[in-house]
């Protein structure tokens, strides 16, 4: 393995004055005794190895994680978006152009915080994949036993904030009761504003403040970006006026570059017409611009493109329209990223925080395939066995990137943004791994505008952290030992740019690909599902010669990749992580995977009660309708006759379904992508009798008839009122919002109403039954 830290003493930071003073009278009365208080060592310890405060205060740390930002996005790493905020801190701090994440967004973030590699800590995968304990690398949670940088600094006496981008809670674990061990403030920090899941909508967020749902309904002129910088400055202000004695650590992660690609006009309307030259040429452009300011060799040469992707040249006129607008779209919401963190950099500025914070900011995989060859306006396109035509989105040009889309650029995009490597997010390619990283601190840092070459990875970003406050990690911490730290200080680096590397190993793993980089050596594998394992196809890099993966050396030395594959295999073995878990690969602990996929997904049959009065449930907690029976049974009171509005609703406008009372009928609506010209439908029942006066009931039943498909039917009282043919369903989950009781806030699945239509009689409660799949 990578050299492993082990870190030996408590660092316990600072406990308000007349208790220290207690303590130690009681100390001092144990000894006299001829006894020893239980804790003394520990209180000692407290007092020896306790932060600066006051004048001298330790630094602050700012760490933020931008989303699916490639190698190339950053005006610092030679993009044409402007990202000046950005930029600025590079030119005063410093740049690495061989920084590594894991190839995805929770294994980062698990690194990242806890200084390990992820598959060691239970977080393989993103948060939704729980194995069970019999497989620890695929756990959806950071295991206790690897504490949080947040968690070390809230006791060495930081002020420790989150905002933004959680994905580091299993499904089973959002919803509103909890429980709340794996959330931020059972992470280590004091305040969290963020939403959980691994995205959102910028216009109408699920959101949460610390424990709570923040259950409101969005203006026409919110957006997300805006409103989690806005209360970052809050939480650094009222840090500061009651507590600026105290250093503070806050933890951005920004909804951007995650799809959807979503910005305020101003900033879609600055990039129209830029990006018509096509991908190969703004590729191209990047990588000269690259070689300028020397984060690649002179001699370096253009990896291939994907070979999915077509040479712009070759599309017609559609083709380039829809492309080129869905580019334009990621570029102001980057643009808008940047100039929203610029806000909080003046502030720190503005209150002389600036030069006493350090400050990283980094991104947590390369640019991501997710949009597929077209990209998309509607997300939920991707749920179903169909793709947006070229038509699709041309027909929807003047939505994408506004209120009424979730749109996501092609591949032909993320191959930009990941340049000048190969391949994408999900990959252990460069273009999956390599990532900008930028460090800036005044007090600290000597160099500025200077560049660092030395290969280093997620998990010594804690490690790092910590040398510079001066402060170490527990060998237990709250009554867990501690696993091995992996990470390693990169403030080596920071005064010598020469350094040898002390990262000479690393090993990748994301779902079924593979990767290890060896003393300059780099071996991947991508595995097609289904295939089996030791068929794989090996590609070997010699980084040292060949920095960009464009010569791949596989064929020349055998020996090599056979080498560095025994190598993964016992790097593998050493974080939990050696089994694979294709459900269509019979051997190497193929069974029991199988087994742990279906015990993931959940209960085959369940029942759930929701009272009136349950905020809005996040759709990963939200129950699972998909390719099941179920029903929908809701007991309401209707006193004068008239009332009428939402009961339930579960998604938004690109897919979902609502059940509401209207003119005194029940009316059920299924949205099957419905915005979606070549394949959307809606599915709709009337009730053919009224809603009585009084008491009733109104139920929905789905009466599954094959796969993906069934017959929807509308009761009142036990009596059906309508039906209708549902012939396609949904895949997966439904879009980005999950449920409300009582009303559809944010993003409306049905356009028969404007507002959120909330119900003026009463609910009693929702009954729900999941059936068989």
């Amino acid at each position: 393995m990578s050299r492993i830290i082990k870190i030996t003493r408590i660092n316990i930071g600072i406990v308000v004055a007349g208790l220290l003073m207690a303590l130690l009278f009681m100390a001092g009365c144990a000894a006299q005794s001829g006894g020893r208080h239980p804790d003394q060592s520990i209180i000692t310890k407290k007092l020896e190895q306790k932060i600066n405060t006051g004048k001298n205060k330790s630094p602050n740390v700012l760490l933020v994680l931008l989303d699916d930002v490639g190698y190339a996005d950053l005006g610092a790493y030679g993009s044409e978006i402007d990202t000046p905020n950005i930029d600025r801190l590079a030119q005063n701090g410093l740049r690495y152009n061989n920084f590594h994440a894991t190839p995805t967004c929770s294994p980062t973030r698990a690194a990242v915080l806890t200084g390990r590699e992820p598959h060691r800590v239970g977080m393989g995968l993103i948060t939704r994949y729980d194995f069970g304990p019999r497989f620890p690398a695929f756990r959806g949670r950071i295991n206790p036993a690897a504490a949080t940088v947040a968690q070390v600094l809230q006791q060495a006496g930081y002020g420790t904030y989150a905002l933004g981008k959680w994905h580091l809670t299993p499904p089973s674990q959002v919803g509103p009761a909890g429980p709340f061990g794996n959330w931020p403030l059972g992470k280590g920090f004091d305040r969290f504003y963020g939403f959980m899941p691994g995205s959102t909508d910028q216009f109408a967020p699920e959101l949460i403040e610390d424990n709570k749902v923040v259950d409101q309904d969005y203006g026409k002129d919110y957006n997300l970006t805006r409103d989690l910088m806005d209360h970052a400055i809050t939480m650094i202000r009222t840090h500061q006026s009651y507590a600026g004695e105290r250093p503070f650590f806050m933890y951005v992660c920004t909804p951007g570059m995650h799809a959807p690609h979503q910005a305020p006009q101003q900033y879609l309307e600055k990039y129209r017409g830029q990006y018509d030259e096509g991908w190969d040429a703004m590729r191209a452009q990047r990588f000269a611009r690259q070689k300028e300011m020397g984060l690649i060799p002179q001699n370096a040469v253009l990896p291939e493109n994907d070979e999915r992707i077509q040479p712009w040249q070759s599309l017609d006129v559609n083709q380039k329209k829809a492309y080129a607008r869905l580019q334009e779209v990621y570029a102001g919401f980057l643009n808008q990223t940047d100039v929203e963190l610029g806000r909080l950099f003046n502030e720190l500025k503005a209150l002389g925080e600036l030069d006493n914070t350090l400050i990283i900011v980094m991104s947590d995989n390369g640019g991501s395939q997710e949009g597929k060859l077209n990209g998309c306006v509607n997300h939920s396109s991707y749920l179903t066995p169909y793709s947006e035509s070229i038509p699709d989105i041309v027909a929807r040009l003047d939505d994408i990137g506004g209120p009424d889309s979730d749109s996501n650029y092609p591949i032909g995009w993320a191959q930009v943004s990941n340049s000048p490597f190969p391949y994408f997010k999900q990959d252990t390619y460069g273009g999956g791994i390599n990532v900008p990283f930028i460090v800036h601190c005044p007090a600290k840092l000597k160099a500025k505008n200077e560049i660092r070459n030395q290969y280093h990875y997620a998990a010594d970003v804690m490690p790092t952290i910590l040398e510079m406050l001066g402060l170490e990690m527990p060998d237990v911490f709250n009554g867990y030992e501690q696993l091995p730290v992996d990470g390693i200080s990169m403030s080596y680096t920071f005064d010598d740019p020469a350094a040898k590397d002390r990262r000479t190993r690393q090993f990748y793993r994301m779902g079924h690909n593979r990767g290890i980089y060896d003393e300059g050596w780099t071996a991947v594998a991508r595995h097609k599902s289904g295939d089996d394992y030791d068929d794989d196809k090996w590609s070997l890099y010699n980084l040292k010669e060949d920095f960009v993966e464009a010569n791949d050396l596989s064929e020349q030395y055998p020996e090599k990749v056979e080498d560095l594959k025994k190598l993964w295999k016992a790097e593998a073995e050493e974080v939990n992580a050696d089994f694979m878990i294709d459900p269509k690969y019979p051997g190497f602990f193929g069974g029991l995977a199988i087994k742990a996929i279906k015990a993931m997904k959940g209960p085959k049959e369940k029942d759930y009660v929701f009272y009136s009065g349950t905020p809005h449930v996040d759709q990963k907690s939200a129950p699972k309708f998909i390719d099941r029976p179920y029903t929908i049974t809701i007991p309401v009171v209707r006193e004068k006759g008239n009332e009428e509005g939402v009961l339930f609703a579960n998604g938004n406008n690109d897919s979902g379904f609502v059940l509401y009372i209207k003119n005194d009928k029940a009316v059920f609506e299924y949205n099957y992508c419905a915005n979606v010209p070549s394949f959307g439908k809606l599915y709709i029942i009337e009730s053919s009798i009224q809603v009585p006066t009084g008491k009733s009931e109104i139920q929905f039943e789905f009466e599954k008839t094959g796969k993906l498909a069934g017959i929807g039917k509308l009761f009142i009282n036990g009596k059906e009122a309508g039906r209708v043919n549902m012939p396609e369903t949904i895949v997966s989950r439904l879009s980005h919002e999950g449920f409300d009781i009582g009303r559809d806030r944010n993003k409306r699945i049905s356009t028969s109403y404007t507002d959120s239509f909330p119900f003026t009689g009463q609910i009693e409660k929702v009954i729900i039954w999941v059936g068989i799949k």
